[in-house]
């Protein structure tokens, strides 16, 4: 039993069904993936739209809905109206309905009713030759493809991975567009004797073009992200000789400023005095037992070797660094 009525319990449904997986697996996607949890989002919101279009803007069709052969005649169309309205046999019916059920009185117009659909046929008050029609009709479709061209776009995005997917998406996308447009207008219209089973040309093409926005958009989503160029070798040379230009740049500075520090009596002093309470500091720290005792536990020990206990560790470490930077100060032979 139906809630509050079958399209809406079937939309909370799907909507529970889509929302709940999407989230988790949105936080579980890895924070560098760039733009991945805002398309993500988009692609969310897109799902729920083209499931909300099919389930609530399912094109109008009077003989599908009342259950009428498509050779009807519009008198009996017209008496099941005001009968499922609950109205009198001689009340009147609304002016767009009264319009569309004047049009269906042609057979030529009952073709074109199922080759473009209710609301084109009810709402085009100045149309009436098919090329009419067929212009009143085209900007309702393709807006409907540029939105979802659009969207492909977004999903495509620089950045986002997945830009050598784009033309092919995009042109998957003007193909179909074509398509449909050319199957509309060359499609032929066979009505049984008994005027039913009609295959209504208007109504299956725009199920199939939102099951295609549907698919479609999850499928550019999920297809493989294209893997990040590696550096150019040219880059990397670039960056390597900038650093060592601007190492060269420091040891030079510091040498001269060596050199200017001990020709000024005042600096002279104050770097000595500096370097005694350094010195001072740290061996108050290593005759500490309790620093001892800490660095012992950590693993960066730094006592000297005596009988029974080996050299600290952090005190080996130091030395062999200390001696390699002595060996890079020997000039070569």
């Amino acid at each position: 039993m139906a809630l509050v009525s079958v399209s809406v319990d079937a939309f909370l449904l799907a909507s529970a069904l889509i929302l709940a997986p999407s989230l988790y697996f949105i936080r579980r996607q890895p924070p560098d993936a760039p733009y991945r949890t805002q398309l993500s989002l988009l692609l969310v919101a897109h799902t729920l739209y083209i499931i909300y279009s099919l389930l609530f803007f399912w094109p109008p069709n009077i003989f599908q809905r009342l259950r009428l052969p498509l050779n009807a005649p519009t008198e009996k169309v017209r008496s099941l109206l005001l009968e499922r309205a609950g109205l009198g046999a001689d009340a009147t019916l609304p002016k767009p309905l009264e319009t569309l059920l004047t049009r269906l009185s042609s057979f030529d117009m009952r073709t074109l009713y199922v080759r473009f659909g209710q609301a084109v046929v009810q709402d085009c008050e100045h149309c009436k030759t098919f090329d009419e029609y067929a212009l009143f009709a085209l900007p309702r479709a393709l807006l409907e493809y540029i939105r979802e061209a659009c969207v492909l776009g977004l999903l495509t995005v620089t950045g986002s991975g997945r830009e050598r997917w784009r033309v092919h998406t995009i042109g998957a996308l003007v193909c179909v567009a074509v398509l449909e447009g050319y199957s509309i207008a060359t499609a032929t219209i066979h009505i049984p004797r008994n005027g039913l089973k009609v295959f209504m040309w208007h109504d299956r093409l725009w199920l199939l073009r939102h099951v295609l926005f549907l698919f479609l958009a999850l499928l550019t989503h999920f297809l493989p992200p294209a893997p990040f160029p590696a550096p150019s070798p040219t880059a990397t040379l670039a960056t390597a000789r900038a650093a060592l230009e601007q190492g060269m740049t420091r040891l030079a500075s510091l040498r001269y400023a060596r050199g200017a520090v001990l020709r000024e009596p005042a600096l002279r002093a104050a770097a000595g005095a500096w370097w005694a309470r350094q010195r001072e500091e740290g061996l108050c720290a290593r005759e500490d037992p309790g620093v001892q005792h800490v660095s012992e536990r950590l693993g960066r020990g730094f006592q000297e070797a005596e009988e029974g206990r080996p050299e600290g560790r952090l005190r080996t470490v130091a030395l062999s660094a200390v001696g390699t930077l002595r060996g890079g100060l020997v000039a070569p032979p």
